[in-house]
C-alpha cells in the first residue's frame, strides 16, 4: 500500500496578509503614486516661488525679473506658455514677455497676442490717459486674447495692481484638452502677479530715489556755489565793527548780504603781475580807507528758486554800484532792471543798500521794504 503525498499550499507573500487578493493592492499602490507627485509637485512650486523671490531680491534690472515672470506662471500651473502685457501711462498697451516651448505653436501665440494687443490700444482710443482705468478695457483685452488664441486654448488671466491701479495683465494658457483652471491654480498665478507689481514698485521707488540723490547733489553744488559768493569775512573799516552771520532755513535760500568797496575799481590776483608792487599796496590801501557798501536782502521764499533770484540780484547790484550813484538812485535802477523779472517768478525782493565813508563817518542809505 502506497500513500500519495499531498499538494503543498503555495506560499503567500511576505507584504500580503493571508486572504487578501493581489488586485487589492492595485488602489493602494495609486494613491501612494498620486501621493509621491503631488508631493513633488508642490516641491517644485515651492523651489519656483523660491527662485522668483530671491530674483525680486537680487536684481537691480527690472527688465531682468520681467522675464522670469510668464517661466514661473506657467512652471507652477503646469501650463503650456504665459505672457505678460504692461500699460503704459499714455494707455498703450506692450507685449511684455512671452514663455512657451519653441515650435510653430509659440510663434502662433505670439503673433495672437501682438495682435491683440495692438486692437485693445487702438480700441482704447488715443485720448486715453490711463488704459486701467476702466474695468472695461481690462475686459476687452481678456477677451481680445482669449479670441486670437483660439477656443482650444484654456486661459486665464490676473492684474497686476500697484497702488490700486492695474499696471499689467498676467496671462497663462494651455491647450491641453484635460487642463482644468482650479482654484489652487489660479491662485497661484495671482500670486506671481502680485510678485510682479512689488518689482515694479521696488523699480519705480529705485528710480525716484536715484533722481532724488541727483537732485541732493545738486542742491549741495548750489549750497556750496552760495556759500561761496557770501563774504568770506568781514572787511576793516576804519570807525567800525563789522560782524555778520548767514543761516538759510534749507540749503539753498534767499537770504543775502554784502560787502561793497564803492569807490575804486578791483584788481584781480591775475593783473597783480602787471602792475608794480608799490602801486598794488597804494591801491589795496585806499580800498582799506575808502567808501563800502554794506547791503542786506531777503527774496521772498526758500529754496532753489529764491537761491537763483538772490544770486542775480546780487551781480546787477555789484555791477550798478561801480556806476558810484547814490543808494537810492541804485536802488531805482536795479528795481527798473529786476521788475519783470520779478514779475514772472511772482517774487519778490526786499533790499537794505548803504554807503558808509570812514572819512566824514557818514552812513547814506535807502530801504526797499526790509525791516
Amino acid at each position: 500500500m502506497t500513500a500519495v503525498p499531498l499538494p503543498r499550499p503555495s506560499p503567500q507573500p511576505a507584504d500580503r496578509p493571508p486572504g487578501r487578493n493581489s488586485t487589492d493592492a492595485t488602489p493602494v499602490f495609486a494613491l501612494k503614486e498620486l501621493v509621491a507627485r503631488l508631493h513633488r509637485y508642490q516641491h517644485n512650486v515651492q523651489d519656483m516661488l523660491g527662485s522668483l523671490g530671491f530674483a525680486l531680491r537680487s536684481f537691480n534690472n527690472l527688465n531682468q525679473f520681467l522675464e522670469l515672470v510668464p517661466l514661473v506662471a506657467t512652471r507652477v500651473t503646469d501650463a503650456d506658455g504665459g505672457a505678460l502685457v504692461l500699460f503704459k501711462p499714455n494707455g498703450q498697451v506692450r507685449f511684455q514677455q512671452l514663455h512657451c516651448q519653441e515650435g510653430r505653436q509659440c510663434q502662433d501665440m505670439r503673433k495672437a497676442l501682438e495682435i491683440a494687443t495692438r486692437q485693445a490700444t487702438a480700441g482704447a482710443g488715443a485720448n486715453a490717459a490711463s488704459f486701467s482705468e476702466t474695468s472695461g478695457q481690462t475686459s476687452s483685452l481678456d477677451l481680445q486674447v482669449g479670441r486670437y488664441l483660439g477656443p482650444d486654448v484654456h486661459l486665464f488671466g490676473a492684474p497686476i495692481l500697484v497702488k490700486n491701479l492695474e499696471c499689467g495683465r498676467l496671462y497663462v494658457f494651455s491647450s491641453d484638452p484635460q487642463y482644468l483652471w482650479t482654484p489652487s491654480r489660479q491662485k497661484l498665478v495671482r500670486l506671481v502677479a502680485d510678485q510682479t507689481a512689488v518689482a515694479i514698485c521696488k523699480d519705480e521707488l529705485t528710480v525716484k530715489l536715484a533722481e532724488k540723490d541727483r537732485l541732493d547733489r545738486e542742491l549741495e553744488i548750489g549750497a556750496e556755489i552760495q556759500l561761496r559768493l557770501q563774504p568770506r569775512s568781514c572787511p576793516k573799516i576804519p570807525g567800525l565793527d563789522v560782524a555778520a552771520r548767514c543761516q538759510t532755513a534749507s540749503r539753498v535760500g534767499g537770504d543775502y548780504y554784502d560787502f561793497i568797496p564803492a569807490d575804486y575799481d578791483p584788481i584781480g590776483k591775475e593783473d597783480e603781475g602787471e602792475h608794480p608792487p608799490s602801486l598794488i599796496k597804494n591801491l589795496k590801501s585806499k580800498i582799506d580807507k575808502g567808501r563800502w557798501s554794506i547791503v542786506i536782502g531777503d527774496v521772498m521764499g526758500k529754496g532753489v528758486p529764491a537761491g537763483l533770484l538772490m544770486t542775480m540780484t546780487r551781480g546787477m547790484l555789484r555791477a550798478e554800484v561801480l556806476n558810484r550813484h547814490s543808494p537810492a538812485r541804485i536802488l531805482q535802477h536795479l528795481n527798473r532792471v529786476m521788475h519783470a523779472d520779478l514779475e514772472n517768478s511772482h517774487r519778490f525782493v526786499t533790499l537794505f543798500y548803504s554807503e558808509y565813508d570812514p572819512k566824514t563817518r557818514v552812513l547814506s542809505y535807502s530801504n526797499a521794504a526790509h525791516h
